[in-house]
């Protein structure tokens, strides 16, 4: 990872530069307009202090690095590190509110966001980050047909981001909906894919590059994020997700895809996997451990988390060669198949 050294360190001065950890006059007046004195460096530091904290823990960091090579594969500028929180600090605020929706404890190694600050002003800070760096844009050396690109596309991103935790929200809720494949890859286009494919296409944007080839260069990302959702819902089955228990989404009563396999190919199950989720769910806490490792069984023993692990390798390895073909020879495109690669052997 020393390749990357350089470049995150630049995404994470971009990142505490657009949501500082002492906030100025200077930065409210950036972001919120002329406010006087009605506003105080304080006030702002305490509403901040949510989505420092899922901040400071650290996290992947992948969609602004992807964004960054991607630039540098299309021809972009230095000035894209500048745009990197467009598409990190939206993810660290969908993950605020996804654990208040989900009720989830635990995020990232430590207690969720909103145990240790409270619900409301984690939803405040959550929904903040959607939009704070959104003041980037105006601030960008872009001409105003760029600009208007880079708005768009945000703004696009952002709706569908809340299209998918809707269509999600609705799944787990309701125990005796089973969605179908075609229903769960939608999801996580919207969910997963379109923050992948928004690093992407600002990327090409801040570079110059035209409409045609934004719009490949999203579709390849918004397909890797897929692949990586599917992935990950495997791993969350197979051995648990950094920071989580396994098989924590069948106590949230997500469906992920194995789930949704499984109840295709043995739909004798059904029912009775709709028993193990409201026992995952329930306040026993025994009988909710063992609800889960029976509902995780039964799901291996359909063959649906291994059918579940190949489709998501297929459309990923389909990606990187469609990445390949797009920037034939540059390296970018080299760092960018290894931090692929790199995922798919942690989650396998």
């Amino acid at each position: 990872m020393n390749h990357y050294k350089d470049r995150l360190e630049k995404i994470e001065d971009a990142l505490y530069r657009t949501m500082p950890e002492k906030s100025s006059r200077n930065w409210i007046e950036k972001v919120a307009g002329d406010v006087s004195e009605g506003l105080d460096e304080p006030t702002a530091d305490r509403f901040n202090a949510p989505g420092l904290e899922l901040l400071g823990r650290g996290g992947k960091r992948w969609r602004p690095l992807v964004m960054v090579l991607m630039a540098e594969a299309a021809g972009g500028s230095e000035e894209v590190y500048r745009l990197t929180p467009l598409v990190e600090l939206p993810h660290n605020g969908s993950l605020i509110v996804d654990d208040i929706e989900d009720k989830s404890e635990e995020r990232r190694g430590g207690k969720s966001v909103h145990i240790i600050h409270g619900d409301d002003i984690s939803i405040n800070a959550g929904n903040l980050m959607y939009f704070l760096p959104s003041y980037l844009i105006d601030e960008s050396s872009l001409a105003p047909e760029g600009k208007f690109r880079l708005y768009s596309a945000y703004s696009r991103a952002m709706r569908r981001l809340h299209f998918g935790q809707g269509m999600d929200i609705q799944w787990h809720n309701d125990h005796d909906y089973i969605p179908t494949e075609v229903e769960y890859l939608q999801m996580t286009r919207f969910k997963t894919g379109c923050l992948s494919s928004l690093a992407a296409n600002l990327a090409v944007i801040e570079a110059g590059g035209s409409k045609e080839l934004e719009k490949k260069a999203g579709q390849i990302w918004e397909d890797i994020g897929v692949g990586f959702q599917i992935l990950d819902d495997v791993m969350n089955l197979k051995k648990g997700n950094p920071g989580k228990m396994r098989g924590d989404d069948i106590v949230e009563g997500k469906k992920s895809l194995p789930m949704i396999l499984h109840c295709e190919a043995v739909p004798e199950s059904i029912e009775p996997m709709k028993v193990l989720f409201e026992k995952a769910a329930g306040d026993d806490e025994s009988a909710a451990v063992e609800a889960v490792a029976e509902a995780i069984s039964m799901i291996e023993g359909s063959g649906s988390l291994e059918k579940a692990g190949i489709m998501g390798l297929e459309v990923l390895n389909k990606a990187k060669a469609e990445l390949k073909e797009l920037f034939p020879g540059k390296e970018a495109v080299r760092l960018m198949i290894e931090v692929v690669d790199g995922f798919i052997e942690k989650m396998l």
